[in-house]
């Protein structure tokens, strides 16, 4: 291999060439068995070491020529342009203010001469020698390639991938596209091996701004290394039901693949999987030129332990993974985290890594936790691969099944749906889909699309899925990413309230129990709203509140940064908030699930504080039955208010008294016993009042509360 500007040395890894691979917390990368050959040990291409011949005067370099690619063949004569090494950019027209992450070696000319309007392409050449020898038996190369904010790469004339333009969007070489972004994105890219001959190779990139004004433009091809087949980006998802898994993956090489699993009883310690149960996969060519699979795992049996691996001989295998079904009853756990949005804080490992703890401590809490809802904005970037790996990294998104949302920043990318694999989807509105899990329902849409007839759609599919599965479950949850009632300044955006106006009357009138979102990156907790009417309690609103909603009260629930990554201020007073909390803390909520209570609370990750509590709980379940007995007596001077509850159930029930004078809980009280209190007044006299009693059944049982009177007493 003979690259025509310098060698780079042997050590220069993929492992070692590749930024991203340093920043990865965890992921799965597999190889299949290859021969190694002399290209095994070198890159193509990189950073300082690779000369990059290069056209950013605003013409074009196909002009006049029927063939507009003719200038990335290697015939094409490029004498005439600049030649320089990487990495490439400007930042209104200066080469610093990208940011450190992201320096700039050579200064493109942003603008167009004369003007302050920006270059919409800019052209980049460079060549590479190869022998046969150094293709023999390497199937693919795998860069990594650093772009701002869209680009095609060719080989040889042909076009092998393309970035930021997952809709082919890009038709001529001078053209504004791409997605905006606020940081260059860290991609990879795949480049089948017979792309390449023995002899000269051309390697040529287009790189495009997204706008005439855009303030920045950005290209660093990092990396071109051999790759041998790997299986990377493995996610457990949730299936239709809690009987099934859906798992999605990438392969660097192309190719069919397929998931095999087994009980992990049955396999001991080691696995025949051969006899192994196997799906095969939907698959296509993702967004980055590697291969996307999607399969599913079905007929899981509950409380088991399964062991699964997915790829094939071809593309290679993943390490083997076991997960647990956990309980098919109709009490369990599930987890629900707000933007996990890796990269927002400015640095991706940085955040992939709070990621991964903070996973630890939620899963080291709730171990037997069903599944994970994450309410959107997984990444940052929604082209970058290195962003998505990071998310993907902890070994949690492999072991316990999940569900996502599109959030605004996944949403600009083909790679968030080939990196997921959501059941259900609907055929008519663009990622909105539903599953069951025990005895709720879950319904997902996709609040990007929030135009008025977008809108009509997904209230279509939400009265579809309600109306057609709704009475087979206690519990309706729904799930988006942009939160109706935040504390935060979305809240006010026009498509936030567009939908807040369409579609709040839709929850209340199929009988959504809980709404849970995202987007705010603050806590929020709402009253419980009729529409867009919020049903304000005569009592302050409280940690530990169980409230009993009528068929057409919902509960909104907004989540707060799951990773750090991001967290925004509190914007001001809304009429339809109860709870809020910001703490610029990472937090997650732990949903508990019983067929007559909802219970959601909220903790800070890393201390474990509880931020808030609150029990949705159904009108026509009975609560403990208390006989409460009330009186006034006067003690050396001082009045006091006695209270007593008796237990006149058939079951232990933990008893809360509650005066203006103090408050008592005595846990557990047996049936036909009694929890008793004498309050001081801490006075020698107390005006006529009330007490309020509640009773709970256990484990999170139905509760009940009564008010009752205590006369007034003077005392000397």
């Amino acid at each position: 291999m003979n690259p025509q500007t310098s060698r780079l040395p042997g050590a220069l890894t993929r492992a070692a060439a590749s930024a991203l691979a340093v920043s990865l917390v965890g992921t799965v990368l597999v190889a299949a068995t290859a021969t190694p050959t002399a290209a095994a040990d070198e890159s193509l291409l990189s950073t300082s070491g690779t000369t990059w011949r290069y056209l950013d005067d605003n013409t074009n370099p196909a002009a006049g020529s029927a063939d507009q690619q003719v200038w990335t063949t290697t015939a094409f004569d490029d004498s005439a342009w600049k030649s320089a090494t990487g990495a490439f950019g400007a930042k209104r027209g200066a080469a610093t203010g990208i940011g450190a992450a992201f320096p700039i070696t050579t200064l493109l000319t942003q603008y167009i001469e004369g003007t302050t309007t920006d270059v919409p392409t800019f052209f980049f050449r460079t060549d590479v020698e190869l022998t046969a020898a150094d293709l023999d038996g390497v199937p693919a190369f795998e860069g990594e390639i650093v772009y701002d904010d869209a680009a095609i790469v060719y080989v040889n004339g042909e076009e092998v991938v393309r970035l930021g333009d997952d809709g082919r969007e890009i038709t001529e070489n001078l053209q504004y596209h791409g997605n905006g972004r606020t940081d260059p994105v860290t991609g990879t890219f795949v480049v089948p091996s017979d792309a390449f001959v023995p002899g000269e190779n051309t390697i040529s990139v287009a790189l495009y701004q997204d706008a005439p004004t855009s303030s920045d433009i950005y290209l660093d091809v990092r990396s071109l290394v051999p790759t041998h087949g790997e299986v990377r980006d493995v996610a457990l998802n949730v299936g239709a039901d809690e009987t099934q898994a859906n798992v999605a993956w990438f392969s660097t090489l192309p190719g069919a693949g397929e998931v095999r699993w087994a009980r992990a009883d049955e396999a001991g310690g080691e696995v025949d999987w051969q006899a192994a149960a196997t799906s095969s996969s939907r698959n296509g060519t993702a967004a980055d030129g590697a291969t996307y699979h999607h399969a599913t795992i079905a007929g899981l049996e509950e409380d088991t332990a399964y062991v699964y691996r997915v790829g094939s001989a071809t593309t290679g295998w993943s390490e083997p993974t076991t997960f647990t079904t956990g309980t098919f009853g109709d009490e369990f756990s599930a987890l629900f985290i707000g933007d996990a949005q890796i990269g927002a804080s400015g640095n991706a490992a940085n955040d992939a890594t709070r990621w991964a703890e903070n996973l630890d401590s939620m899963t080291a809490r709730h171990p037997d936790t069903a599944f994970l809802i994450s309410a959107g904005d997984q990444v940052e970037h929604a082209g970058s691969t290195q962003q998505y790996t990071g998310f993907l990294a902890p070994r949690q998104m492999r072991e316990l099944r999940f569900a996502v949302q599109d959030g605004n920043h996944d949403t600009a990318s083909a790679l968030y749906d080939q990196h997921y694999a959501m059941p259900n989807l609907s055929a008519e509105q663009r990622r909105d889909y539903w599953y069951a899990y025990n005895n709720v329902l879950v319904v997902a849409i996709d609040s990007n699309d929030s135009s008025t007839e977008q809108i009509a759609g997904h209230e279509a599919f939400l009265r579809d899925v309600v109306g057609t599965h709704g009475d087979a479950y206690d519990w309706v949850v729904v799930t988006f990413h942009h939160s109706l009632y935040s504390q935060a300044f979305h809240s006010r955006d026009t498509d936030v309230v567009r939908m807040r106006d369409a579609l709040s009357p839709v929850f209340s009138d199929l009988g959504v129990d809980l709404v849970l979102a995202g987007h705010d990156h603050i806590y929020t907790r709402s009253y419980l709203m009729e529409g867009t009417t919020p049903v304000v309690p005569a009592e302050a609103p409280a940690e530990g509140d169980v409230l009993t909603p009528d068929e057409d009260q919902v509960l909104y629930l907004t989540g707060n940064s799951s990773s750090g990554s991001k967290f925004y201020d509190f914007d001001g007073a809304k009429p339809w908030t109860a709870r809020w909390e910001q703490s610029r803390e990472a937090s997650y909520s732990d949903l508990d699930v019983t067929p007559t209570s909802l219970t959601v609370t909220t903790y800070a990750t890393g201390s474990q504080r509880v931020v808030d509590q609150v029990t949705l709980q159904r009108a026509d379940a009975s609560g403990p039955a208390l006989d409460v007995e009330t009186s006034a007596r006067c003690l050396a001077g001082t009045a006091y208010v006695a209270v007593r509850a008796t237990n006149t159930g058939d079951v232990p029930a933990d008893v809360t008294l509650t005066t203006p004078f103090g408050a008592r809980t005595v846990a557990a009280v047996a049936p036909g016993k009694a929890a008793y209190q004498s309050f001081s007044a801490r006075s020698a006299a107390a005006e006529a009042g009330s007490v309020t009693v509640t009773g709970t059944l256990p484990d999170g049982g139905a509760s009940s509360a009564q008010d009752v009177a205590y006369p007034a007493v003077a005392c000397g």
